[in-house]
């Protein structure tokens, strides 16, 4: 599965696709269309992944406990620099983007999320939150499964349903009839799309010279990379007309949220948008890395709703935060932390209901040094996806997980 991603994304550059697998690697699940709940068929979910394991103490900090002082004396954020949010807890000051996005009602903190069992290594946590399946490995992923449901001819979605702005598509977004584009930065898809004639030719006589092959999986890669290059055509054409006056700062990060209003304003019938800011992994010199990347997250997200609304499209898109694993609530001996449990979820959007949903978990009834998570994940998957993209969780997710009132 990942070489698959790896080899089309090595070849095709920054428009790559990934998703719909060869049959032997497929989940027997059903394809089914279900009825769309009464929600916008608009509306866009961009995930955002923290990719290393954030510590979520250090981003909503709770400044009012003893405990959070007296175990982190090194990495504590001081109570008088927080941008409260309550009596209890508080942004990290480097949040200034995000907390004013509070104060507007457009952010919704959700408290100790996680799941039981919960696994501290990087590559299975990651699979697990993207596959929403903490008990047993599946080759598809929770958006992916989403995407197979659509009905693609009611909802009018194309094939930049669900797209990815990295060079390889996540497990996340792996489907089973679904092809996802993974898009590169802004200025490096130029060639897919279609600014050299000569090399689309040449690369359309590489994979007719495959077809030829005797292998039964060149085929779907030569229809994979027809379809990336075409895909590169209908980007900049449809991407053409998009204005915007709105500030950008110049970090990685907040580039790939100008591509994605960019994407999500140019008509392109998009309903999932995934996007990844790391590395969290603070094992030493915490302080330093995570507010920078934390500035990062506030300020992109801030830029990204202004554009949203500039061009009436900031009701519509709902972004979720989420990380493989919080960090452990002590700090270590080189001033860092290592790999923990639960940690709070972040729900950004013009369309939502912000506030504070859920407690803090205890800094001192722990389990074995870490927090116990209140929240599972899966509950904030489903009422994303039942209250928000309009469809039944229990086939994509699982069931039994209450819904919460953020929407």
């Amino acid at each position: 599965m990942s070489s698959r991603r790896r080899f089309i994304s090595g070849s095709l550059g920054t428009v790559a696709l990934g998703g719909a697998l060869p049959g032997f690697l497929r989940e027997a699940a059903s394809a089914q269309t279900l009825p769309a709940a009464a929600t916008d068929p608009r509306n866009v979910l961009v995930v955002v992944q923290l990719a290393g394991g954030n510590d979520g103490l250090n981003t909503i900090v709770p400044y009012s406990d003893d405990a959070y002082h007296r175990v982190r004396p090194a990495l504590r954020v001081a109570a008088n620099s927080v941008l409260k949010i309550d009596d209890r807890v508080g942004f990290n000051p480097v949040l200034l983007g995000l907390n004013e996005l509070y104060k507007s009602g457009q952010v919704a903190i959700v408290h100790g999320v996680g799941y039981p069992n919960p696994n501290r290594s990087h590559f299975e946590a990651t699979q697990i939150w993207e596959t929403a399946s903490p008990d047993r490995p599946l080759s598809t992923g929770w958006l992916g499964r989403y995407l197979d449901k659509l009905d693609r001819n009611a909802t009018g979605t194309t094939s930049f349903a669900g797209v990815t702005l990295g060079d390889t598509v996540p497990s996340a977004l792996l489907a089973q009839h679904v092809d996802v584009p993974a898009i590169g930065a802004l200025n490096n898809f130029q060639y897919n799309a279609g600014k050299d004639a000569t090399s689309k030719a040449a690369a359309g006589t590489l994979y007719d010279g495959a077809r030829a092959g005797q292998s039964p999986y060149l085929s779907l890669i030569e229809n994979t990379a027809r379809t990336a290059l075409h895909g590169g055509d209908i980007l900049r054409a449809k991407m053409a007309g998009y204005k915007t006056a709105v500030t950008y700062p110049g970090d990685g990060f907040a580039q790939q949220l100008q591509l994605a209003a960019r994407i999500i304003g140019s008509d392109l019938g998009t309903r999932i948008v995934f996007v990844s800011l790391g590395s969290f992994d603070t094992h030493a010199a915490q302080r330093g890395q995570q507010d920078k990347l934390l500035g990062s997250l506030g300020n992109g997200l801030l830029a990204f709703y202004k554009d949203l609304a500039e061009h009436g499209n900031a009701n519509r898109v709902l972004t979720m935060t989420f990380s493989e694993f919080g960090r452990r609530v002590s700090q270590n001996a080189s001033a860092g932390t290592d790999h923990g449990t639960a940690a709070p979820l972040l729900v950004v959007g013009g369309g939502i209901k912000g506030g504070v949903y859920g407690e803090q978990p205890s800094l001192t009834d722990l389990d074995n040094g870490d927090l116990k998570f209140a929240t599972d994940f899966r509950a904030v998957y489903a009422t994303v996806l039942e209250r928000w993209l309009g469809r039944d969780a229990a086939p994509i997710v699982g069931d039994g997980f209450a819904r919460i009132a953020f929407v």
